[in-house]
């Protein structure tokens, strides 16, 4: 009777010593792939005689109408070139070179005119066809700001861009705007 108390207890013991529980449970469905993110508005269609802006400004060389080799700039150029090819009816895009006003008058209007070629010939090495681009220098005729410090006069060098004629149709010159802090126009 010993021995079956014993089997009995150890039996038992072991039962409940191995005794495991598992727990199931239904896998919960997935959590819903996000929504996608709208896309980006499309970019305005230009206007006759306005300013195409750009995120940068094209650099050159000091005193010279070579383009800098820079990312930034390089960007800045891809980004022009593509706002003319997604736009082909901007049939005459024009470029405006202005200096600031350090050196002579003739050299910085033959410098400005210079680099406003410079990025028109880019532009046409890169499938923007050139009867679509006009070139004018402006030297330091149009300053945005007084030439009164280096900062002043880094942001008087700059190129410009502006919608010249749509479709063939030209702008009434008097209605596009050009290189000045008052788009060219004077202020009341």
């Amino acid at each position: 009777m010993m021995k079956k108390l014993a089997l009995v207890l150890v039996l038992g013991l072991s039962t409940m010593a191995c005794r495991a529980q598992v727990k199931v449970q239904a896998a919960s469905a997935p959590a819903p792939a996000p929504a996608p993110a709208p896309a980006p508005a499309p970019a305005p269609e230009p206007k006759a005689g306005e300013q195409l802006t750009l995120p940068e400004q094209i650099e050159f060389e000091t005193n010279e109408a070579r383009i800098k080799q820079t990312p930034k700039t390089l960007a800045t150029l891809e980004s022009l070139a593509d706002t003319m090819k997604k736009h082909p009816n901007i049939t005459k895009l024009r470029v405006e070179g202005h200096t600031d006003n350090v050196g002579k008058t003739k050299a910085n209007e033959k410098l400005s005119k210079a680099r406003a070629e410079a990025v028109a010939k880019w532009l046409s090495q890169h499938d923007v066809a050139e009867a679509r681009i006009v070139t004018l220098g402006f030297g330091a005729k149009r300053p945005l700001v007084a030439n009164d410090s280096p900062d002043h006069r880094a942001q008087n060098r700059r190129t410009e861009y502006y919608v010249e004629e749509l479709d063939g149709k030209k702008v009434d010159p008097a209605k596009v705007a050009s290189g000045t802090s008052t788009g060219g126009k004077t202020a009341n």
